[in-house]
């Protein structure tokens, strides 16, 4: 029973060794990898910052570029409604000229072909 338990003792040491020997390269890679992630999350944060400040430039531009978007819009229908009110007058305006100066023109019209009728009538008249 000496001999088995002396078996299974040795055993039991071989095993822990090859354990041993088996979870050193990994316990090697974990600190490699940890490195390479502590050296990864240095370099992200160095760029975070710049990144940052950039995007807070850009947000700051963006938001100048609508503001002027916004006051150039109203300008625009500020000038629509100019043109708009302009169109109307000028409307009122030509229909106005047209009813002042139509009914003399019509009247003109009017007496002038009366004359050349009468001026018409009397020399045939004179004709006969």
């Amino acid at each position: 029973m000496e001999l088995t338990l002396t078996i299974s003792v040795a055993v039991i040491a071989a095993i822990m060794v090859v354990a041993v020997i088996c979870i050193i390269p990994v316990l090697l890679q974990i600190r490699r990898t940890a490195q390479q992630v502590e050296k990864l999350a240095e370099t992200a944060r160095m760029q975070i910052a710049p990144l940052s400040h950039d995007l807070t430039t850009i947000s700051h531009k963006a938001n100048g570029i609508m503001e002027s978007l916004h006051r150039q819009v109203d300008k625009l229908e500020e000038s629509v409604v100019v043109m708009r009110d302009g169109v109307e007058r000028f409307r009122e305006f030509q229909d106005d000229v047209l009813h002042r100066v139509e009914e003399p023109i019509f009247k003109v019209s009017a007496f002038f072909g009366a004359v050349n009728q009468g001026f018409g009538t009397f020399f045939r008249m004179l004709r006969r």
